[in-house]
């Protein structure tokens, strides 16, 4: 194609050239004829022939122009639609990464081709920008040694921010605006992105042996006190002397919420999904290797939820005081 629009161009350039030659030798070289034939019928033929020539010439020439215009107009519509392509398949697939809230290697493994791609046909400033998201997510995922990494709400609200950015530079290269977006625009846009779907946080405060915890915490240390009062409790025992694993009358729960599981399930459960739904090791340590908060039954080690809702409380200390379990 950009051969094919080169030549064009030459053409016309060539064909330009010939028309201003011709004119400079019909006025200079031909004045003496002209003089010589008078204006009888001979010069108004001559003059008819280079009439018709300069004619055949510049509609050459317009015909010329006109074809490189309309290639370069489709070298432009191709490149537009690839682009626009391109643009979206990446903000797609980043999408898809971050929406459940965990990194695998699969979802890396998904970006370098696309990347790639994008410096065929994007403009420099477009890939720089792409740059710094695609290393943000290679640092969250290698930040941990397993292979789904969840994402941190930090680190979500600078991704956002990062492919907003991103965003804009690809709204200046595919000339939708010239102009910067509105930084105000821009950043209530990231907010609102990163506050969707988030509920205001509960931070009601249950009291337990005289120390104030918040609600998970505080299911955790009853059930934990339960068990090392009756360290010979067995797991088929658990649901009937302690709690079950879905109590009844947990309308406001989603049917797969379990209140507890063993501790090879909520690792499957990490491992498949990158989340860490259940008490297994505090604030620093490594979800897959450290154990201590895992509650040791008589034959069973199992996993306390860390999800518990303001509405289970009311459920989970009626459970408890009709089996005398000590909630205070």
């Amino acid at each position: 194609m950009k051969k094919d629009i080169k030549q064009t161009q030459r053409q016309g350039w060539l064909t330009l050239l010939a028309l201003v030659i011709i004119a400079f030798a019909v006025s200079i070289g031909f004045s003496p004829l002209f003089e010589l034939i008078g204006d009888g019928i001979a010069a108004r033929v001559i003059g008819s022939s280079f009439g018709a020539i300069f004619v055949i010439i510049l509609t050459m020439f317009l015909l010329n122009k006109q074809t490189e215009i309309d290639q370069e107009s489709k070298k432009s519509e191709r490149v537009f639609d690839e682009k626009v392509k391109i643009y979206q398949k990446i903000l797609d697939i980043t999408r898809d990464m971050i929406m459940d809230g965990s990194l695998t290697k699969e979802e890396i493994n998904r970006l370098p081709f696309p990347v790639i791609r994008l410096q065929m046909l994007a403009d420099d400033e477009v890939i720089k920008s792409f740059q710094f998201v695609f290393n943000k997510l290679n640092d969250v995922y290698s930040s941990e040694e397993q292979d789904v990494v969840e994402i941190q709400d930090d680190d979500k609200n600078e991704i956002y921010q990062l492919l907003s950015n991103f965003a804009g530079e690809c709204r200046k290269d595919l000339e939708i605006s010239n102009t910067e977006i509105d930084p105000e625009i821009k950043q209530n846009t990231v907010r609102a992105i990163s506050e969707s779907g988030k509920k205001p946080r509960d931070t009601t405060k249950f009291s337990f042996g005289g120390i104030e915890l918040a609600k998970n915490r505080y299911i955790y240390t009853v059930i934990k006190n339960a068990i090392d009062e009756n360290p010979e409790i067995t797991i088929d025992q658990f649901p009937n002397k302690v709690i079950e694993r879905t109590p009844p009358n947990q309308s406001h729960r989603k049917n797969d919420f379990e209140m507890w599981k063993t501790y090879d399930e909520a690792i499957e459960i990490h491992k498949q999904k990158g989340s860490k739904r259940y008490f297994v090791t505090g604030r620093g340590g490594n979800y897959l290797n450290d154990k201590d908060l895992v509650l040791d039954l008589a034959d069973a080690q199992i996993c306390v939820s860390s999800q518990f809702s303001i509405g289970d409380m009311a459920l989970c200390d009626e459970i408890f005081k009709s089996r005398n379990i000590k909630t205070q």
